[in-house]
């Protein structure tokens, strides 16, 4: 069976390189059985500090998509995911260049999408480095799920760092959608998957370590000024408002997403004080 695995990356080329290097050991782990071939698929929005150089040097085998610096995270892997999709791969397995897999991380995952007939999402948990879990699969309310032990834990919306997508799964959905430049387009997958009768389920155990982004958003920050803060939240990077919208309309309904939109402004024009 088929694992595509679909990488977004940009400018972090030592966090790229260690990822695939976690990849590969996870890969010759599990060629033995002879189950499952994987492929690298990767999407290098613009990199100027020569990661697909890098990539190209030190994993030729690896897929690279380029894209000019306006692609950002969910657009990118749109990119990889659509490059992919040309094979008619068995899974797709979203993962985020900045997690290093623990052992057998991979055959977890695909051990628990056997498990339910490889027709559920299955998403991997991960842990900073000092132990607390940082992604992984929430609740609809957006509270990380503590992973079971031994058994898959059912979840509504999930971070984007390590989720394994079923062929089944993704001709039912298609790729998450591209309307979202950066951010929402993995939460959103999970409300598109609910409503679609997909099931999305925690694997068991901590599968890899990734740190939690760092600090409060600039948009909420008083040390910017009202301008920079609107700025930001503007951005891809941020909350953009048709983007917020739409996820919230999908999520919530329309009340709930023009509530949330004058929240959204309120904590802009009333930032946090450090």
């Amino acid at each position: 069976m088929t694992v595509a695995i679909l990488i977004s990356v940009f400018n972090r080329k030592e966090q790229t390189l260690a990822c695939l290097s976690s990849c590969r050991s996870q890969i010759e782990a599990m060629k033995a059985d002879g189950k499952y071939s994987f492929s690298v698929y990767l999407t290098e929005d613009g990199c100027t500090d020569g990661t697909a150089e890098a990539v190209s040097e030190l994993f030729p085998d690896v897929h690279i998509i380029h894209g000019d610096g306006s692609l950002y995270w969910n657009r990118g892997m749109c990119a990889a995911w659509n490059e992919a999709a040309k094979e008619d791969q068995d899974f797709y397995l979203w993962i985020n260049d900045d997690i290093v897999m623990k052992e057998d991380a991979f055959s977890v995952l695909t051990d628990i999408s056997s498990a339910l007939g490889h027709k559920a999402i299955v998403i991997g948990s991960t842990e900073g480095r000092d132990g607390s879990i940082t992604y992984g699969g929430r609740t609809k309310k957006g509270r990380l799920i503590v992973p079971d032990d031994t058994i898959p834990v059912g979840c509504d919306i999930f971070n984007g760092n390590l989720v394994l997508v079923p062929r089944y799964v993704y001709k039912k959905l298609g790729t998450m959608d591209p309307v979202f430049s950066h951010s929402f387009g993995d939460f959103d997958y999970g409300i598109r998957a609910e409503r679609a009768g997909i099931d999305s389920v925690v694997a068991p155990g901590i599968l890899a370590v990734c740190d939690r982004n760092p600090g409060l958003p600039p948009w909420r920050d008083a040390s910017f000024s009202l301008k920079q803060r609107y700025a930001c939240l503007l951005s891809p990077k941020g909350r953009p408002f048709k983007e917020q919208f739409i996820y919230d309309f999908r999520s919530d309904g329309a009340l709930m997403a023009m509530l949330h939109f004058i929240t959204v402004n309120l904590r802009v024009i009333f930032p946090v004080r450090k």
